[in-house]
């Protein structure tokens, strides 16, 4: 009783750790939307890390205020839907997810991006946003499940 208890509180603590990394990237990316203060050293240093991960074309990303994200509609989606999968996995547990779910959390993703690309229409944020808020929980919930078997089997082996 107490091995499942100890793992439990072990699982919580992981996924309150993630889930804050996840928060300050986040914030990180919202910043220049949340804070009228211009540092352009700031700025630079955190367009610079967001540059990384994506594209940042001014016209796809999303402006509050007349500021802009440092990640595009998509990329913002992504985040955010791993955002909210984490804060709902703190009061659940996660089951494994198959790679068949994230595969399908993909395909409007893809598709967004075919028919952008193509012509088929023009970019839209709302759609940009809504296929990587898909995607985004999904993977939040995949990577988290496979961690935590990780850290099972990990324990587990250790107590034999």
């Amino acid at each position: 009783m107490v091995l499942i208890f100890e793992y439990r509180a072990k699982i919580i603590i992981m996924r309150l750790l993630f889930l804050f990394l996840l928060s300050i990237l986040t914030i990180g990316f919202l910043l220049p939307t949340i804070t009228s203060i211009d540092n352009s050293l700031s700025n630079f240093l955190l367009t610079k890390v967001y540059s990384t991960v994506c594209h940042q074309e001014s016209a796809k990303c999303i402006s509050i205020g007349g500021a802009s994200m440092l990640v595009c509609a998509r990329c913002a989606g992504i985040y955010a839907g791993a955002l909210v999968s984490g804060l709902f996995s703190l009061l659940t547990l996660v089951r494994p997810i198959s790679t068949k779910v994230l595969i399908l959390s993909v395909i409007p993703l893809v598709i967004d991006v075919f028919f952008t690309f193509t012509g088929v229409y023009n970019y839209s944020q709302s759609i940009a946003f809504a296929s990587g808020l898909a995607f985004g929980g999904i993977l939040y919930l995949l990577v988290i499940a496979e961690l935590e078997n990780l850290f099972s089997n990990k324990s587990f082996k250790g107590n034999e």
